[in-house]
């Protein structure tokens, strides 16, 4: 006998008769953020499924062939954790255009979808507006089977990158009201799950609303399920389960299961024990334990044991000198390390491999002498790979890693002074580009480099702004203003002037962007669209406005100019600009939907792309490399 649920607004008690069960929830008349009440269950133990981030550098298709595989597993209805629209803009017809395109997507779902608001989905209060005009509450409650679920709106607490409550029409004491009332409402469910974007346990410092609702929740049963980070992990935490789910087709590196990096839904069982979760990989299954909190450091330990150290040669070739690493242990167990080197097409490596066993809170220096048999310009010059082995314990398990670092010795690069060009895409004013890219510069993404494509690039100081030209051959080029700028062929330029050390430190994309140091560089995503440079990010928006430039069409491919604002540089230098750090990328797109060759991580990116040399917020950055000096200038660069 199917189990007859009463709801609880008359709206929904004055429908149609219907034969299944029902959710019971909570709403008032106008917009809803669900797809529907009944139910895909039966009596006994229920099932529902979990798909987590969509976009934050969507991969196209993937949330898509998702659906078929959960409608197979015909779970009772589907949750989200957020994150299903790229968002971050206030363009009305554009959050339009993504929300009806993802609706079109959830269409294809057997059963009931409920929504839940991301920072992608909700970041300013134009888009909270939309939502709340399509789907009315951005937090709300509903109950299936004695079972209480609560949706919370993570931006309420804190916006990401911001220490800001979200603007719009909610207010975060609104959401704690409401958390407060529906715990009185429901104070013995047979279980509670807390849906919630952003996983706001997991940071240095929690926050004081989120230390609120952990006391309002009390000693009842529950279980907390949340995105954002792009990488799953379980944490233990008030002798109760907080999961972070990896994703459903947003930016990932795809690394596997011991960086919790993996395309997935969540297969959640509801029994008298509680809830019983199942990591479905969209290629396989795995158990909620495949990620533990312990393991999941001992893993971030590793990625990031081995760092690149500053080396500054000199002259105009390079012929001999050496290239330095540490390696730090960060973790509580002794790290064993090995590695293998390949030093490329340009150097050459004689010394043996030395296996090292670095005590915990010891860290080794590693050096590598290296020389080229033909002397080679630094700028011309190839890096090679250093493959990593690094073996320890965490709690009890083994924990192994290869990791990859680039080797190449750099130095500052001269910076020539000259008239200042038009900035209209027409080289004629520049005589010969003198740098050549033609392979892949950057070691993590080689095995993406495109054979289609290769580019030449050139940068000079005029007036105290910095000008880049770039002419890139490439027999098939994407461009279009009806496609974002993201989506399209482009040349990516990141200038940073400020002193050192920071101009020369490296990290990863996601940490520079809310650290604020991705903010410190001028951004260019050059195309030949005559469009916006990217989705306003708001936090970028005077690192995207730093940089005037055209392109056109030439034979072959096409032609960019630029003009970096010198007065962006001075401010971030702290005084007049004297070195310059460039990251140079040509992103190709030889097929519209090939959205599964991600190679530059900048946010929502897609494509192919050559870098000149290693990516400074990939895999396998070098410290300092891509510096420019200016020639009047270079004598006093000391450190500035």
């Amino acid at each position: 006998m199917r189990l007859v649920l009463v709801l609880a607004c008359l709206c929904l008690a004055a429908c149609d008769p219907f034969s299944g069960p029902r959710i019971d929830v909570e709403a008032e008349d106008g917009a809803r953020p669900w797809t529907g009440l009944d139910a895909n269950d039966a009596d006994g133990d229920f099932h529902f499924a979990i798909v987590s981030d969509r976009t934050g550098g969507a991969r196209p298709g993937v949330f898509a062939s998702a659906i078929p595989k959960v409608n197979v597993l015909e779970p009772a209805f589907v949750v989200s954790v957020g994150d299903l629209i790229e968002g971050y803009t206030e363009d009305p017809a554009q959050i339009k255009r993504e929300w009806d395109e993802f609706e079109g997507l959830v269409a294809g779902f057997e059963t009931p979808f409920f929504y839940v608001a991301g920072n992608h989905d909700m970041n300013n209060a134009v888009m909270a507006e939309a939502w709340k005009a399509r789907f009315g509450p951005s937090y709300y409650r509903f109950v299936y089977r004695d079972v209480l679920f609560l949706v919370l709106n993570s931006e309420l607490f804190r916006m990401v990158g911001t220490d800001e409550s979200l603007p719009g029409p909610w207010s975060q004491e609104e959401q704690l009201a409401f958390v407060k009332e529906t715990l009185a409402e429901f104070p013995d469910p047979r279980w509670t799950v807390v849906l919630v974007h952003q996983p706001l346990w997991d940071y240095p410092t929690v926050l004081e609303d989120w230390l609120r609702l952990e006391a309002m929740l009390g000693e009842r049963d529950y279980t907390v399920f949340a995105g954002h980070r792009h990488r799953y992990v379980r944490h233990v935490r008030n002798d109760r389960k907080y999961i972070t789910l990896a994703t459903t087709g947003g930016g990932s590196s795809l690394r596997g299961e011991i960086y919790g990096e993996f395309d997935q839904v969540a297969l959640v069982t509801m029994t008298d024990a509680g809830p019983r979760l199942a990591n479905l990989r969209l290629d396989g299954i795995a158990g909620e334990d495949l990620v533990t909190g312990p393991v999941r450091d001992a893993v971030a330990n590793l990625s990031s044991a081995v760092r690149s150290l500053p080396g500054q040669g000199s002259g105009d070739t390079f012929e001999a000198g050496s290239v330095a690493f540490e390696v730090a242990n960060r973790g509580d167990a002794e790290l064993h390390v090995g590695y293998h080197v390949d030093a490329g097409p340009d150097l050459t490596f004689a010394g043996p491999p030395v296996p090292r066993v670095v005590a915990p809170g010891e860290a080794a220096r590693v050096e590598f002498p290296l020389a080229a048999p033909v002397p080679t310009a630094w700028a011309n010059l190839r890096p090679g790979r250093v493959s990593w082995s690094l073996e320890t314990t965490a709690g009890g398990l083994p924990v192994a890693l290869t990791v990859a670092s680039a080797l190449l010795p750099v130095a500052p690069l001269p910076l020539p002074s000259g008239p200042a060009p038009t900035v209209d895409g027409d080289l004629g004013d520049w005589g010969p580009l003198r740098h050549h890219v033609s392979s892949q510069g950057d070691v993590a993404s080689r095995d993406l480099a495109p054979t289609d494509l290769s580019y030449r690039f050139d940068v000079r100081e005029a007036g105290g702004d910095l000008y880049f030209a770039a002419r890139v051959f490439d027999d098939e080029i994407l461009a279009s203003s009806d496609r974002e700028p993201r989506l399209q062929d482009a040349v990516l330029v990141f200038a940073d002037a400020r002193p050192e050390p920071a101009r020369s430190a490296n990290m990863s994309l996601y940490r520079a962007a809310t650290t604020g140091n991705l903010a410190a560089s001028a951004i260019g995503y050059l195309t030949l669209a005559d469009t916006a440079q990217a989705t306003d990010l708001g936090y970028l928006s005077a690192s995207l406005a730093a940089v005037e430039w055209r392109a056109r069409r030439v034979d072959g491919g096409y032609a960019v100019e630029a003009r970096i604002d010198g007065a962006f540089l001075d401010e971030h230098a702290g005084a007049p600009w004297r070195a310059v750090r460039l990251g140079v990328a040509a992103v190709d797109w030889d097929d519209e939907d090939a959205g599964n060759r991600i190679a530059w991580h900048f946010p929502g990116s897609a494509g192919a792309a050559l870098h000149w040399q290693p990516d400074r917020f990939g895999q396998a950055p070098v410290a300092g490399s891509g510096t420019f000096v200016r020639m009047n200038g270079a004598a006093g660069e000391s450190g500035r």
